[in-house]
């Protein structure tokens, strides 16, 4: 790592002085973004009470699926400290899990993530680092909430190239950790799956027009882990796209690439394959269209197949009857298809499957509050092992604060 650093800080100072003459333009200012200012701080509150209902399958369960009565409600903050021409943004988040017959599922989840910004004439330098301590599930794959911590500090710089282009430079490291009693199937989680992963990202960024940002991210990873190490790999990705703002007619990001996936293990696979990352909405008169696209690779807790790829494909529908009034309807499918170690007694890759459909009902009051009830009815169906099949349906009311709407 600490080599990479140093590549990285040395084209830190050459591109500083490459573009000593070009005058930068500052990014939009965070601080005026927040909702209450006092003095250099500024605040965005939200808060959330959401699952308000039932949940029929709490174990995810292919037989006697046990039921229960859950809530979860979560504190959230926008904040902005202003420090002369510095600027310290980031979001602390919490959220409880409650569960009424089943309080082994309680837990109580924290998010924290914060940037500092020091603008230059010519570059806008950032340190970065987040936290994030949750008990929930990781994923499609992994059935129980399972006990994590994850950490991540960072650095990089953006350097102003012209008034439209910006060249965005940064550096990460990763660390991924379960709890020592954390298991699934009898499985340590944190034997299979703990690990450090560094990367370092370049992106190159066109202003196109005021709403459209062409966007070109290039990533290496190294994923070492911590006792698998039969899952040690280095990756490689290109993700051209394009980020829309909010007030075009097609707002959220739209990015699709490759990523060269090579393992350390003659008897782990490699992959080589397209990725994607889409969040994206359509806007026509009363009616809202989003669309969410996640193709990647995910490591698995299996031994025999390590890493799988997933494909995350969601349709939400929203049509405002009124002012006040909303309906929502919402449908999801993921895939994720297995790759064997070559020393394994299988001889086929397995593919699962799981899909999502649902619908609700909203009430706004005014701009920073909603109220909503949903229903989602959700089934899995594990390929080679129909043990772990499983169906069930979620009943909740929400209500929301400060929360975008």
């Amino acid at each position: 790592m600490r080599s990479r650093l140093r590549v990285i800080a040395l084209a830190l100072v050459c591109l500083g002085g490459a573009v000593s003459a070009v005058q930068a333009q500052q990014p939009a200012d965070p601080f005026e973004a927040t909702r209450f200012r006092f003095g250099p701080f500024g605040i965005t509150p939200s808060i959330a009470v959401s699952n308000l209902g039932t949940d029929g399958n709490v174990f995810n369960e292919a037989t006697d699926p046990k039921k229960d009565t859950t809530a979860a409600i979560g504190p959230a903050a926008f904040v902005v400290l202003r420090a002369g021409r510095s600027r310290l943004s980031g979001n602390a988040k919490g959220q409880y899990l409650y569960f009424q017959k089943y309080d082994n599922q309680r837990s109580w989840n924290t998010n924290l993530d914060g940037t500092w910004r020091f603008p230059t004439a010519r570059l806008v330098p950032f340190v970065l680092g987040s936290r994030s301590n949750t008990k929930e599930r990781p994923g499609f794959e992994i059935d129980s909430r399972a006990r994590r911590d994850d950490r991540a500090v960072g650095f990089g710089t953006d350097v102003r190239l012209s008034s439209k282009t910006t060249l965005v430079l940064s550096g990460r490291r990763n660390w991924l950790k379960y709890d020592e009693t954390e298991q699934f199937l009898g499985v340590n989680l944190g034997d299979r799956l703990n690990r450090r992963s560094d990367s370092e990202e370049a992106q190159a960024r066109v202003t196109l027009t005021p709403l459209t940002t062409l966007v070109v991210r290039a990533q290496a990873m190294q994923d070492r882990f911590t006792v698998a190490t039969i899952r040690n790999t280095d990756s490689y990705s290109v993700m051209p796209g394009f980020e829309l703002r909010p007030q075009a007619l097609i707002s959220g990001e739209v990015f699709v690439g490759v990523r060269r996936f090579t393992t350390l293990s003659d008897s782990v696979p490699d992959y080589t394959g397209m990725i994607a990352q889409v969040r994206a909405s359509y806007s026509l008169a009363a009616t809202r269209i989003g669309l969410n696209v996640i193709r990647d690779l995910n490591y698995s807790y299996e031994e025999s197949q390590p890493y799988y790829a997933l494909t995350d494909a969601g349709l939400e529908i929203t049509e405002r009857v009124t002012s006040s009034w909303d309906i929502v309807a919402r449908g999801s499918r993921q895939t994720l298809a297995y790759r064997t170690v070559t020393t394994s007694a299988a001889t086929t890759d397995r593919v699962d499957h799981s899909w999502i459909a649902g619908g609700g009902l909203g009430y706004r009051l005014g701009r920073t509050v909603r109220l909503g009830v949903d229903a989602n009815y959700y089934k899995r169906t594990v390929d080679l092992d129909q043990t772990r099949d499983y169906r069930g349906l979620r009943l909740g009311a929400s209500i929301s604060y400060g929360l975008p709407q």
